[in-house]
């Protein structure tokens, strides 16, 4: 059994690249998985894959390997934390149309102008008071829950809302950086911008994961949400396990995950 904190690796990536036959790629990463002790979700479409993956650290980096010899998926960048425990319940792959969906039809997904911008480049010009207009493409509940200091967001509560706010993000002037949580988010929306004449914008590379890992979270406020058991990660990656409202996700740390005073209130 899983005993310190980290005891466990849980590893994150994707890659947009058109992928033939998802249902035969599923069942070959199905078959290849098969009978190992590892936790997590793929989720494989025609646009790519999305991995999210939990346990030992062995054995999760020499899966990451195996990935990278794949064609399709040599150029995935994993991200890394720990956790004292796998925060999946079992492994999941599945085949779906999108591997994150903004509801709009993005044309050119597999040739996305990719302006990536590193961390510790992103760090620096922070450091030294350089004027960047930090975007937050993340829903409001993960921005309440932390994000960096002065940041920008665009009120929203799913991310197929994003493609929404076009007019408004036309309007945004200066230089400009998206941050998501692991970056799946950022570059879909970049192949939909570029689609609508948005070429200047950056995106924040491994996003706020790799920024954390790479930074020791300099500029950052608050935690990050993670979409598994681990609920939320402090500026050090270590998972917090707070309980949220199902309902409006505000943090209630309380085991009893009913609702909120104020969802209750509501109905």
């Amino acid at each position: 059994m899983l005993q310190d904190n980290k005891a466990c690796l849980n590893s994150t990536g994707y890659e947009f690249i058109r992928i033939d036959s998802p249902k035969n790629t599923a069942i070959e990463i199905k078959n290849f998985l098969k009978d190992k002790k590892i936790f997590g979700t793929i989720y494989v479409s025609v646009e790519g894959i999305n991995i999210n993956l939990a346990g030992e650290e062995k054995i999760i980096k020499s899966l990451e390997e195996i990935f990278h010899q794949h064609e399709l998926f040599k150029n995935i960048l994993f991200k890394h934390s720990y956790s004292d425990r796998p925060p999946f319940k079992k492994l999941k792959v599945k085949v779906k149309s999108e591997i994150i969906s903004i509801k709009k039809e993005v044309n050119n997904i597999f040739n996305i102008k990719k302006n990536y911008i590193d961390p510790k480049e992103l760090k620096k010009k922070l450091d030294n008071g350089e004027n960047v207009y930090l975007l937050d493409t993340r829903n409001n509940y993960e921005v309440n829950i932390g994000t960096f200091k002065n940041a920008k967001n665009l009120n929203i509560l799913k991310f197929d809302e994003f493609a929404d706010k076009i007019d408004e993000l036309k309007k945004i002037e200066g230089e400009v950086v998206m941050f998501c949580t692991g970056g799946i988010r950022c570059e879909k929306a970049l192949g939909y911008l570029n689609e609508k004449g948005i070429n200047s914008f950056k995106q924040l590379k491994g996003g706020i994961i790799n920024y954390l890992k790479e930074t020791n979270g300099n500029h950052w406020s608050g935690e990050c949400f993670v979409f598994d058991d681990r609920i939320t990660l402090d500026k050090n990656l270590n998972p917090t396990y707070k309980e949220l409202c199902p309902k409006c996700q505000k943090v209630i740390n309380t085991f009893d995950r009913t609702k909120c005073k104020e969802c209750m209130q509501s109905g």
